[in-house]
């Protein structure tokens, strides 16, 4: 009885999905017109026309299309909003600094520099703080 409990058990827990699905939505932007002519980004996500490009009926909806908070939200922090059309070149990277700073601390040496400040601080604390 209990090696038939192990394997069913066990049977159980390799049918477990282990990874979950990306969400199914569109992530790019299009640019529409308002009243005023003026020109809006507007999250494919939480545009709300079916395929055909028919107005979808707003009862059979949930309140925001999954993907449309996330798209909303972006489009508001970025700073141009262009770039998320057509993204910039980068400049170059600065991985010199992040490359000191990782050996320094995977090695655990110090600079001459936080050696000198480290020495000041003891020697200021044995004389009572420099007063």
């Amino acid at each position: 009885m209990t090696r038939l409990s192990v394997l069913s058990t066990c049977l159980l827990l390799g049918a477990c999905q282990t990874e979950l699905q990306a969400p199914s939505y569109s992530h790019g932007y299009q640019t529409l017109v308002d009243a005023n002519g003026q020109p809006l980004l507007v999250p494919d996500a939480c545009r709300r026309v079916s395929e055909e490009g028919q107005p979808v009926d707003e009862r059979e909806l949930l309140p925001l299309p999954p993907g449309c908070a996330n798209n909303a939200n972006l489009l508001q922090m970025v700073e141009r909003r262009g770039d998320l059309l057509r993204g910039r070149q980068t400049g170059p990277t600065l991985a010199a600094p992040v490359g000191r700073a990782a050996q320094s601390y995977l090695e655990g040496f110090e600079t001459d520099e936080k050696r000198r400040r480290r020495q000041e601080q003891a020697a200021q604390s044995d004389t009572g703080g420099g007063q």
